[in-house]
């Protein structure tokens, strides 16, 4: 057994199975080898691959883009106040709701509204007699003081309509999506840690439960403050269940097979996002499609019995026997023999412990991840990727209502992208690796942002289209992004790392809705700032070390030293 073999090995007492006679020896549970019977990706992983894909559905994840819906609006203005005049709805309009210049374009002031100090006589007047005694320029403008007036003729309820997040408090739907990524950084920083010390199998339960109670009472929030509470407690969790679930199926199968299940879990959200269009195109309250959307979580819960906890993880916490358990049961549905040598390779009695004892009772933590010079580079540059990733996929997805057309159909398409760009994904790191991937996939979604600048605001269509070119490349980097990771750090410090690389990138999710808004004052921003950013992460991304087909590092040395044969590293 060589030194490269230690990621799947753990020493195992154990008694003789036949003979009689008990007698302790020494094994070694390989998983790696097991793999070569139970196949890179065979019908025991391909099983509890499609139950760990489940949950990651997107559900949660976009739900604020139809919850948060903004309809047409303007302020209330009393009809009795102008009913002296006998004038029609539109002159009522005219002389109570202000014209103002908005992207070049003449519109109805949605947040003001006129103000006069009028005697009763004066309103006896005709329509005609009142604007020629109170010309435009003499108007007083005041912001909607007595409330807003909006076509719900498309949605029943959305959380702007039921507390006015609008004009003035319409950063609070932004901050609604902010807090969301906060929720996200926290579960990826707790999630990461848990998940390390206590095992993937419980905290995914926990996890999902967290979902399921905070999904129903988000449904039932009282005030905005408490919406936002309860949007945060559903991120963490859902953070905690996606990392979970993903690092789970990076541990489940070859190193051939990791690209493949890395980028084809990500098709689940794609399709969750697509049936989540069709969901609230039917569902019109807010309150409703929440309750909907949390439902399945109760599903999920239900195929606890049908997962079992990470081979890679027990054999790394010494924890043999369960892993040697697991084992056995997948060959029993995989219906292979898996020889003798893959639980049991004996060394003499005699052999030092100490080492061994150390190892499973060390504690790792985030900073083990900068301690060493080379862990230390790639960490802040797969962290500064996560952070764009982040910041341009949250900030097209979010952001989609700006867009022009349905904002049903947009959503649903700009699931279906995602879709393809997962599958070619696919295709491009089986063959060329993830290094140039990544880099030409962060390029390409960058300049069809960029791009975007130069479209004239009349040719919607087209501006549309290029947001979705972005996000479709920025989705298949996001799928890199994620792999690139769970094959870089070592298995003592891999949730970890993931989680801290998700932390990281919650910096982007947070800027992602304020980034948006600077749209409002010049429309090109947003996109200006996805398209740099992208670009100068894709050019970063050329400095990490190719992982494609390399054995998973299970220490922290083994993973200073990964990828040295590239040239791009430290030699020391």
């Amino acid at each position: 057994m060589t030194e490269t073999e230690s990621v799947d090995e753990a020493l195992v007492f154990d008694n003789a199975p036949s003979g009689g006679e008990k007698y302790d020896v020494q094994v070694i549970v390989n998983y790696d080898l097991a793999l070569k019977y139970l196949g890179g990706f065979g019908p025991w992983q391909r099983r509890i691959f499609f139950l760990l894909c489940l949950p990651v559905n997107g559900f949660q994840l976009f739900a604020i883009v139809f919850l948060a819906i903004e309809p047409d609006f303007q302020c209330r203005v009393s009809e009795v106040s102008f009913s002296g005049l006998n004038a029609t709805l539109a002159e009522v309009l005219n002389v109570s709701i202000p014209w103002e210049l908005k992207d070049g374009e003449w519109t109805r002031s949605q947040c003001k509204r006129y103000s006069y100090n009028l005697p009763n006589a004066t309103l006896n007047a005709t329509y005609r007699q009142f604007v020629e005694a109170h010309p435009v320029a003499n108007r007083t403008q005041i912001p909607c003081d007595q409330g807003y007036e909006y076509d719900m003729s498309k949605y029943k309820s959305t959380v702007v309509t039921d507390w006015d997040l609008v004009c003035d408090n319409s950063w609070k739907v932004s901050m609604v999506k902010s807090v969301w990524f906060a929720g996200f950084m926290f579960g990826a920083v707790f999630g990461g840690h848990a998940a390390d010390r206590w095992g993937r199998k419980p905290v995914l339960l926990a996890s999902l439960v967290g979902s399921y109670v905070s999904g129903i009472a988000c449904a039932f929030s009282p005030n905005y403050a408490a919406f936002v509470a309860f949007r945060f407690f559903i991120a963490t969790c859902i953070m905690i269940t996606y990392l979970a679930s993903f690092v789970m199926t990076q541990e489940l199968v070859s190193a051939d097979k990791r690209s493949f299940v890395g980028m084809v879990i990500w098709i689940f959200t794609s399709l969750g996002s697509m049936l989540l269009a069709g969901i609230a195109y039917f569902i019109r309250t807010w309150k409703w499609l929440q309750v909907a959307i949390t439902m399945p979580i109760l599903f999920f819960i239900s195929f606890w019995w049908l997962v079992p906890e990470s081979p890679r993880w027990l054999i790394s916490r010494n924890r043999h026997k369960e892993a040697a358990a697991i084992l056995r049961k997948g060959a029993e549905i995989a219906k292979v023999t898996l020889p003798d040598e893959v639980f049991h390779d004996a060394i003499p009695l005699t052999h030092d412990h100490t080492e061994e004892k150390a190892q499973k009772k060390k504690v790792y933590t985030f900073i083990d991840l900068f301690r060493t010079p080379n862990l230390r580079k790639w960490t802040l540059n797969i962290f500064y990727n996560w952070i764009v990733n982040t910041l341009v996929y949250y900030g097209i997805s979010l952001n989609l209502s700006a867009l022009s057309g349905n904002i049903y159909l947009n959503f649903a398409i700009s699931g279906l992208v995602e879709i393809p760009a997962n599958l070619i994904a696919i295709l491009l790191l089986n063959k060329f690796g993830r290094r140039w991937p990544l880099c030409l996939m962060l390029l390409a979604g960058g300049v069809a942002c960029i791009t975007a600048f130069f479209i004239p605001k009349h040719l919607g269509w087209m501006t549309t289209t290029l947001a979705m070119m972005g996000k479709f490349w920025i989705t298949a980097s996001f799928g890199v992004i994620y792999i690139f990771s769970a094959e870089i750090f070592p298995t003592v410090v891999r949730q970890i790392g993931i989680g801290m690389s998700s932390m990281s990138a919650r910096v982007g999710g947070i800027a992602a809705p304020f980034v948006s808004l600077l749209g409002r004052h010049w429309a090109p921003m947003p996109y200006v700032i996805f398209g740099g950013a992208s670009i100068a992460a894709g050019l970063l991304a050329l400095l990490l070390p190719e992982t494609a087909g390399r054995k998973l590092p299970a220490t922290i040395e083994e993973g200073e030293n990964f990828g040295k044969e590239d040239g791009i590293v430290d030699k020391e």
